[in-house]
């Protein structure tokens, strides 16, 4: 399982959710309609879980953002390992080996250059819709380099 800190800062971040992510209105409208097929399905058992999983073909994404991306207080997959006593539901449906560049390049600093990272974010006061595109685009690695 592939994991960076970096994915729960700001509410949690989707930029590994999708691709090709449309405005920030039609993000939150995807989300939206995610989360209450979700909760309307009320999956318990690791077959209902895929069962929400495999309502849609694993191409067919709401402007952009995969249709298990759902909102309960912090941007994130209810298939992830950490949500199933490590086993990972997402296996054969998404990419659950991918880090963002951003992650990628931060997974090699040291701690201190990793603190003041997260300090630089945390200024920024960004929403995890905006945090999550910029970290999809590597603008913010790009503006602390530079």
């Amino acid at each position: 399982m592939v994991f960076s800190v970096l994915c729960q800062l700001q509410g949690g971040c989707m930029g590994c959710c999708g691709n090709n992510f449309g405005t920030v209105k039609q993000i939150k409208e995807a989300i939206w309609k995610n989360t209450a097929e979700f909760t309307s399905l009320e999956p318990v058992s690791d077959a209902e879980f895929k069962r929400f999983r495999d309502r849609c073909y694993i191409s067919d994404l709401r402007h952009g953002v995969c249709r298990n991306l759902i909102d309960d207080g912090k941007l994130g997959c209810p298939l992830h390992p950490s949500n199933h006593d490590g086993q990972d539901l997402r296996e054969n449906h998404c990419d659950i080996s991918y880090l963002c560049k951003t992650a990628k390049e931060f997974a090699l600093w040291g701690k201190v250059k990793q603190d003041k990272f997260i300090v630089f974010i945390s200024k920024k006061k960004l929403d995890n819709i905006n945090y999550s595109l910029q970290m999809d685009k590597s603008s913010l690695l790009e503006e602390f380099e530079s």
